[in-house]
């Protein structure tokens, strides 16, 4: 904003205007004071100057030289007050041209927008303290914002602050009568962090005081504030904001979910949400869009085939995963191929539980008739770790301990040099 913008806006010239009008309420025309300020000096000047006169004629009776003496002195002493009064005046008069510098306000006004376009957080929260009386904001995204005039011109602020003295206590009183169940005291704000040094830090550290005084506004009048009212907007997802587009869409081409999602990049349950949305909230329209349900069925598998085969090789200990991919079919084709094969033996699915057991006694078998870890591990087609587990198990469920098997190989002899590292230990 430029000078010439600010002085032909249409707020600028109107609340200069009224703190012109406030100060002279606070202060006086200064000019109707000054003015007969100056004939009553002007008249003293020239009684004076008569006087001295008088009082060098030699002649003169002692008793009005006295008289006239005294009048001097009176006059003179009432002189030097005239001129002090008419100097209180025009420094009045200065320092309100002074603060109600235009430049001051269009340098005030453009370093607010420069700080808050900034990255300095705390001298935007100094700033907007300077403008913003309070904000009060309530649960369904209402917010009620007061804004002082005289953001601008703090020190009109102070000055006025004189007048209005008296608005403090009774907004207070206003503020305890209103809230006779619990009193509210407004603390004083933290003073801000500027850490500015140099020629600015001295107005930054003034700012920063009044911007922590709670009642810093509460001395002016209502008539120096605009209250602002919105609300705040509600966040819209995808399907809100495209929901018209994807219905039209839907429409033309009578394209199911999933391929309108392809087409808009999205899933196929917010394309639901979208069709489902704009019908909620247009009554009127309906979904013209019929499509087939279900899709192709699976290829069914006769189980009598493969069966037996798959029994045989499932206990020969391949999984089922490895089943499914030899006979081309899924898993669970194979729990169901299995529990035929078992059912025409009478018998039932062995479990897992069932499985682990019988494992357990052939291990335990094998053991027992002299065979080496390596040697069961290779004709049950597992690991020795298994087998280590489920002759502990064997073991354990007999109160025995496992006796130490690892160092004995397929001839039950032992390699002294494992041996000899083992006892070193």
């Amino acid at each position: 904003m430029t000078l010439n913008e600010l002085l032909n806006s249409s707020w600028y010239p109107e609340i200069q205007s009224d703190i012109e009008e406030a100060l002279k309420k606070i202060s006086g025309d200064n000019s109707d004071q000054s003015l007969p300020l100056h004939r009553e000096l002007l008249t003293i000047s020239e009684k004076v100057k008569g006087w001295t006169l008088s009082l060098a004629d030699p002649s003169l009776p002692d008793s009005v030289r006295k008289e006239i003496h005294d009048e001097f002195e009176q006059a003179n002493n009432r002189e030097q007050d005239l001129k002090a009064e008419i100097e209180l005046c025009q420094n009045r008069q200065r320092y309100q041209k002074q603060i109600l510098d235009p430049a001051r306000v269009l340098d005030s006004l453009n370093r607010l927008d420069k700080v808050l376009a900034g990255d300095n957080a705390t001298l935007g929260n100094l700033e907007l303290s300077l403008h913003i009386e309070s904000i009060v904001c309530f649960d369904d995204g209402h917010v009620k914002m007061k804004v002082c005039r005289l953001g601008a011109l703090p020190e009109c602020v102070e000055v006025m602050k004189n007048q209005y003295s008296e608005n403090i206590d009774s907004a207070q009183d206003n503020l305890l009568q209103h809230n006779q169940t619990k009193k509210i005291k407004p603390r004083r704000r933290a003073k801000l962090r500027t850490g500015s040094i140099g020629s600015e830090a001295e107005d930054l550290d003034a700012a920063v005081t009044f911007a922590a005084d709670p009642h810093r506004f509460s001395a002016l009048g209502e008539e120096w504030f605009d209250e602002y009212e919105y609300d705040v907007p509600v966040k819209m997802g995808w399907y809100q904001k495209h929901a018209e587009k994807v219905f039209q869409r839907r429409q033309e081409t009578k394209y199911p979910y999933s391929k309108l999602a392809v087409e808009f990049g999205v899933t196929r349950p917010t394309i639901r949400a979208a069709v489902k949305y704009y019908l909620e909230t247009h009554p009127e329209a309906t979904d013209n869009v019929v499509l087939k349900c279900g899709g192709t069925r699976p290829p069914k598998y006769d189980i009598e085939n493969f069966g037996h085969e798959a029994k045989l090789l499932w206990n020969a200990g391949w999984s089922k995963l490895k089943l499914a991919k030899k006979f081309g079919c899924s898993s669970p084709v194979i729990d169901k191929a299995l529990k035929w094969s078992y059912a025409q033996d009478g018998l039932p699915l062995p479990t897992r539980q069932d499985r682990e057991n019988q494992a357990r006694v052939t291990a335990r078998a094998l053991h027992d008739e002299g065979c080496s870890l390596d040697e069961i591990s290779r004709k049950m087609k597992v690991s020795d770790v298994t087998i280590r587990r489920l002759l502990k198990k064997s073991f354990e469920a007999e109160g025995k301990s496992m006796p130490d098997r690892r160092f004995k190989n397929s001839t039950d002899a032992v390699d002294p040099i494992r041996w000899a590292v083992f006892r070193s230990l």
